[in-house]
């Protein structure tokens, strides 16, 4: 068998891994708007949970990415997916109130954090630049569709039947991940870095080329996070009561609208980008990002099919760019230092994308005179913010060496 065919196959183990252990990732987002009165949250209590999971993932990814530089990156993504299936299941024991949601939230944002870094150094060790763009898509594909799974679960079981079982099923499908990764990675656990280590990295003195896509990404983060968080309770509350649908259907179209795209945004954006450069994809997304980010919040009282598909393209042009900053950011680094750019760009990125859920259900608050949500609560300033990150994403794509990241072959 082919390198070539053992690096394709190798991949399908690693999706598989990465769509099981994500389902845990949406656990609590997919059941915010049932726990907001089970536990007395307020909109900024609700949002400062999800921000603690994304602090944990953000200091994770920083520390599995840095280390991957000294470190087999499988031994990382095996050590971590076992964090994932333990804190699952502790989330599913013990959260049952602000504090305890804060803490269990955090540790799955560690175990995620910890997941993902090494996914991306280990896809982009095992591809060509033109097959990395379709790749990394692969890759992160298979987390979206696991967003799917866990999104679709908790809001299920949440609004129909019992929120705890939803956290149990999202649970034990982390350990068959956990074993999907072993699987693939097994063959791996014991090799010994091909490269020289290079002790000392000045991070901060990355080539004009990183800096920019770092800068970009961070506002990438700001957009997605903020989308990923308050997208589900969005459309939940708007669609409530404008469809006669089953809430297991609800939730399964809520679910598809936001993530399912996912599948499709960063695998169709990979191939583009190996295409037709970079560059080009990145700055259409972005603009197409941001303008559907200052629409959304207008259209609460359209035709509920049409408020599904205006949603749809949001996440398919907000998710779609992930994969392509991260093989773009991996084709102009060297390996041997390709772990601490990928941590630095992760601990600022993601470190101000975390904070994005909290100020958007500030403004939120703000807005809406600190109201419960319902049918008449205004999304616009909430969704405008997401929309400026947007922007200043594509102002950045624009600065991107159109020499360098053009196509592939």
């Amino acid at each position: 068998m082919s390198k070539v065919n053992l690096n394709w196959n190798w991949l399908y183990l690693l999706f598989f891994g990465r769509v099981l252990t994500a389902a845990s990732f949406f656990m609590y987002v997919g059941s915010i708007s049932f726990l907001m009165n089970e536990w007395n949250l307020s909109s900024t209590s609700a949002g400062i949970i999800q921000t603690a999971h994304f602090f944990g993932l953000a200091g994770a990814l920083y520390l599995s990415s840095y280390y991957s530089d000294f470190i087999n990156p499988s031994k990382i993504l095996i050590y971590s997916s076992v964090l994932n299936v333990i804190g699952s299941f502790l989330f599913f024991l013990y959260a049952n109130n602000f504090f305890s949601a804060l803490f269990l939230n955090f540790i799955l944002g560690i175990a995620a954090g910890g997941i993902y870094g090494p996914s991306m150094i280990l896809v982009s060790e095992k591809f060509s630049k033109s097959r990395k763009g379709f790749a990394m898509g692969m890759m992160l594909g298979g987390q979206s569709l696991g967003y799917v799974v866990s999104l679709s679960l908790s809001f299920i079981f949440s609004n129909f039947y019992n929120f705890k079982d939803g956290f149990l099923i999202c649970s034990i499908l982390t350990f068959f991940g956990l074993a999907s990764f072993y699987f693939c990675c097994h063959k791996d656990l014991y090799k010994k870095l091909d490269f020289k280590i290079v002790k000392k990295f000045k991070i901060l003195k990355q080539s004009y080329q990183n800096r920019t896509l770092i800068k970009g990404y961070t506002a990438h983060c700001i957009e997605l996070f903020g989308m990923w968080a308050w997208m589900p309770v969005f459309l939940s509350i708007v669609l409530i009561d404008k469809a006669s649908i089953n809430p297991v259907i609800l939730g399964l179209l809520i679910s598809i609208t936001i993530h399912i795209t996912g599948v499709f945004a960063n695998i169709i954006s990979g191939m583009f980008s190996d295409r037709f450069g970079s560059r080009n994809v990145l700055i259409i997304f972005a603009i197409s990002s941001s303008a559907l980010s200052f629409t959304i919040g207008w259209v609460t009282e359209w035709y509920w099919i049409t408020i599904l598909i205006i949603s749809f393209f949001y996440s398919f042009f907000t998710l779609g760019d992930s994969g392509v900053l991260t093989a773009a950011l991996t084709d102009v680094t060297k390996r041997n230092v390709l772990g601490r750019s990928l941590a630095f760009r992760s601990i600022i990125g993601i470190g101000f994308g975390s904070i994005t859920p909290s100020i958007f259900g500030f403004i939120m608050d703000v807005s809406n005179s600190y109201l419960p949500l319902s049918k008449n609560t205004n999304w616009i300033y909430a969704f405008s913010f997401l929309g400026i990150s947007g922007l200043i994403a594509s102002y950045y794509a624009t600065k991107l060496n159109r020499r360098v990241l053009s196509r592939s072959f």
